[in-house]
């Protein structure tokens, strides 16, 4: 039998409660047991039910233009739901079970119940949707802001890219780079790498990885056959470019995303083997980000037509993938990166099947 109390003590909305208000809390839980592949709740359904994973894995989803883009992987003693029950509000993503999944449910008409006669629970949900709101409040008006202000401050500065097919190739990147690293979270050689906010962070900085081409002649950056030795020199440098540029950024909003970006654009033609440029770093010496980035950006570019070669079908992409793992590519990003290749070709047709 699931030991309810357990699960919980774990709540930040329960953490505390006297034993009674405890136990009153605990009779309100009923045993639900979800299949692998099932919809638990569904993106802008009403919050009407909170749940606790007792066994298995769930997911959290949202609703993109290419498909669900992945939030977050929860496990045995997280709560999902809650936040919607509280504000009465439409679920503002979707949570399927990744595996098969026992969880703990309460339904609304139970929550009102014990906010009506049980005071100490209710003083605490308002204790604790208080603290949520002024949270989210704090990151609006310091991280958010001064970030979206660095951001527009770096795009004035360094202006539009010259390229016409650039628009989207950055939309694509920047999905392609979030959602690689939403699944990167899940495997044990990245805990703590893939921090908690990192595939939304990548995916907000993604598509300053080229800015440094502004610094690029345009002779050299529009040239429609191959480069030179010396053109290719003067290419490489727009990774330096770009990352002095925003140094400056930092210089204004020293942001954690804006580190996170500086060090793509810095390193993003890293080569696993050493074998890149601009500083030859080699292995896990490279930043997990440009790692990523680099995977993504390949993977892009294969698939994009230029005026020296024609654009790879889909398998054939897949089959350079392949073998720039462990050499050109992290092998275990790679490996990831393959494992959910029907997500990325996805991504790329419906960006090639909706241009603006």
């Amino acid at each position: 039998m699931v030991n309810v109390m357990h699960y919980l003590q774990r709540s930040d909305l329960i953490v505390g409660l006297d034993p009674s208000t405890l136990a009153r809390v605990a009779e309100r839980f009923r045993p639900v047991f979800f299949r692998q592949g099932d919809v638990i709740c569904a993106e802008g359904e009403p919050g009407d039910r909170m749940f606790i994973v007792t066994r298995g894995e769930v997911v959290v989803l949202k609703l993109m233009g290419w498909g669900q883009r992945v939030l977050q992987e929860l496990k045995e003693g997280e709560i999902f739901g809650e936040m919607a029950l509280i504000s009465l509000e439409k679920r503002t993503a979707t949570v399927k079970a990744l595996t098969d999944v026992e969880c703990l449910e309460m339904e609304q008409a139970d929550f009102g119940d014990l906010l009506d006669q049980t005071p100490i629970f209710a003083q605490r949900v308002l204790r604790v949707l208080t603290k949520r709101l002024r949270r989210a409040d704090e990151m609006a008006t310091q991280d958010l802001v001064n970030a979206y202000q660095a951001l527009i401050f770096s795009q004035a500065k360094l202006a539009e890219s010259r390229d016409p097919q650039t628009g989207a190739h950055l939309h694509r990147v920047r999905d392609y780079c979030s959602q690689l690293a939403a699944h990167m979270a899940r495997h044990p050689r990245f805990h703590g790498a893939i921090y908690p906010g990192f595939s939304q962070s990548i995916h907000f900085v993604a598509p300053l990885h080229d800015i440094g081409q502004m610094g690029v002649p345009d002779r050299i950056l529009l040239k429609p056959g191959k480069l030179t030795a010396d053109e290719c020199e003067v290419m490489r440098k727009h990774t330096i470019i770009g990352a002095e540029s925003l140094k400056a950024v930092l210089d204004y909003c020293d942001h954690e995303a804006f580190r996170m970006a500086c060090r793509i654009v810095r390193h993003h033609h890293e080569r696993y083997d050493g074998a890149g440029y601009p500083d030859g770093l080699a292995g896990e010496n490279i930043p997990v980000e440009a790692r990523i980035m680099a995977l993504a950006d390949a993977f892009d570019a294969m698939l994009s037509k230029r005026a020296y070669k024609p654009a790879f079908t889909y398998e054939e992409t897949h089959g350079e993938i392949r073998s720039g793992r462990g050499t050109q590519f992290d092998p275990l990003i790679t490996e990831i990166m393959l494992a959910h290749i029907e997500e990325f070709d996805r991504i790329h047709r419906h960006y090639c099947e909706n241009r603006e």
